[in-house]
């Protein structure tokens, strides 16, 4: 028989189970198989070395509107600080706006929009703007930027403006050769100021910056350059004997930021993958199941953007792709997903960000027009609940026996003090994620949140849903089972 009230021996056990895990999907094209957080983030609450361990997972941070301009793609936005305020410089289709405010049109609709502030040896400060054909300079946040008319800019260029020592970079698209501008002067540019990364076969697709360095990024190299002090022609010099074999497919997801840059990685040798740079000193941070959705990707890998931002204590590192956004965690080194609504199935509405007062990150809408604020004292996106959602791996509790569930209960802090809005709703499956039970609701008080009776199995996966507009914080689940003797 499968289990028995009077065993000989006792089969009855309790187990606890915390709910710190990484994305464990089986295959990037079968998104609801497997191990699996949405709109939850791992919080380490101890030290790491302190005896009695406590890691929680609680709701993501929402957005909340700063500001409403037109409607159109998403294309950059920037936080500028002129005389001790701040700024938000956004692009939406081919309209400037300053903190919500039209300021200026540009020629090009799509594609992404660079920034990077240029100071000048007599201290001046302009805000310099590229969208792969033209380049602007602004100088003042309130007055709409001057076109720079040099027929020596390069067209069409990556628009990932890098910023050196009195020069502004720019690597020219389709090619292997980064240009310069002319010294103190980022509207200035001179025929012939430039350098071509020449290790590899390989033509550069992003720019970026690491200290004293600029890293050319090709598709499946980078090189790196440094501020040799030429007379003439441009002012950088290789550094030949330190080269990456890997590069990117998608020139939106590299993003440097406090000591490192990152990014969406290939190789000749196929696949894709996640990398860190620091100095000249590269890390993988992806897992095979985070593997397995950036191949499912396909062509469309090209297309991810990515940002950083710094919410709730944690750094972490944004990707969206085709339907998914991916998040890093360089505090827990964990990955988790954002989505928004309360299904769970939308895109995450932001897909580029910029710092902000006080460490308040802002957000460009991909499409909508808005720009946000992101914060942990939010549990909304835009005034519209998500759904936060974990999806655990199989269980069979040392066992393959059939075994009987009594009880299941939650661990963790009260969604709302109130009473009103604590409600989470338990599903499971048993037959490898095929079928889930219809979802029962779980009253999470103060007391004793828990169910009974649920049912047997050999090996059970669980789903726990909550989409009501307050902060989910979880320690693990509880439950009491008999693992019968056969």
């Amino acid at each position: 028989m499968a289990f028995t009230k009077n065993p000989v021996s006792s089969t009855y056990d309790t187990k606890r189970y915390d709910f710190a895990i990484s994305p464990h999907q089986r295959s990037g094209s079968l998104p609801n198989k497997d191990a699996r957080l949405l709109n939850m983030m791992v919080e380490p609450l101890t030290a790491p070395t302190e005896e009695n361990k406590r890691i929680t997972i609680k709701s993501r941070p929402g957005l909340t509107t700063a500001y409403t301009v037109g409607t159109g793609v998403g294309r950059g936005c920037y936080y500028w600080v002129v005389s001790g305020v701040g700024y938000v410089i956004s692009v939406c289709g081919s309209a400037v706006y300053t903190n919500g405010t039209s300021l200026s049109t540009i020629t090009t609709t799509t594609g992404k929009v660079g920034f990077t502030e240029f100071v000048s040896s007599t201290g001046a400060v302009t805000l310099v703007m590229v969208d792969g054909t033209k380049g602007y300079v602004f100088t003042s946040p309130t007055v709409a930027p001057t076109l720079i008319a040099s027929v020596d800019f390069p067209s069409p260029h990556i628009p990932m403006p890098i910023f050196l020592d009195g020069y502004l970079f720019l690597a020219k698209t389709g090619t292997q050769d980064v240009y310069n501008s002319n010294l103190d002067d980022p509207a200035l540019w001179t025929a012939g100021d430039f350098i071509s990364a020449e290790m590899y076969p390989d033509k550069i697709v992003a720019l970026s910056k690491n200290n004293n360095y600029l890293y050319a990024v090709g598709r499946t190299s980078i090189e790196y350059l440094y501020d040799a002090a030429n007379a003439t022609g441009s002012p950088l010099g290789r550094h030949e004997s330190a080269v990456q074999q890997f590069g990117t497919v998608a020139y939106a997801s590299v993003v440097q930021t406090d000591n490192e840059v990152i990014l969406l990685g290939g190789t000749d040798n196929g696949g894709h993958t996640v990398w860190t740079i620091s100095g000249f000193k590269e890390k993988e941070i992806s897992t095979a199941a985070i593997k397995g959705i950036l191949l499912a990707e396909g062509s469309a890998l090209e297309n991810a953007t990515a940002f950083c931002i710094r919410v709730s204590s944690q750094k972490l590192y944004v990707v969206t792709l085709t339907s998914r956004t991916l998040v890093y965690s360089f505090t827990t080194e964990l990955w988790s997903e954002w989505a928004s609504g309360t299904a769970g199935t939308s895109a995450f509405l932001g897909n580029c960000a910029a710092d902000g007062p006080n460490g308040t990150a802002h957000i460009l809408d991909a499409s909508g027009g808005k720009v946000y604020t992101i914060s942990e004292g939010v549990y909304t996106d835009d005034g519209v609940a998500f759904l936060c959602q974990i999806v655990t791996n199989k269980y069979d509790f040392d066992t393959f026996n059939r075994k009987t569930m009594s009880r299941l209960s939650l661990i963790g802090d009260v969604p709302d003090s109130t009473g009103v809005d604590n409600t989470v709703l338990v599903s499971w499956t048993d037959d490898d994620y095929q079928t889930w039970s219809a979802a029962r609701s779980l009253s999470f008080n103060y007391d004793y949140p828990s169910i009974a009776q649920l049912g047997n199995f050999r090996r059970r996966a669980f789903k726990f849903s909550y989409s009501l507009p307050h902060l989910i914080r979880l320690d693990g689940f509880e439950v009491d089972i008999n693992k019968g003797v056969q």
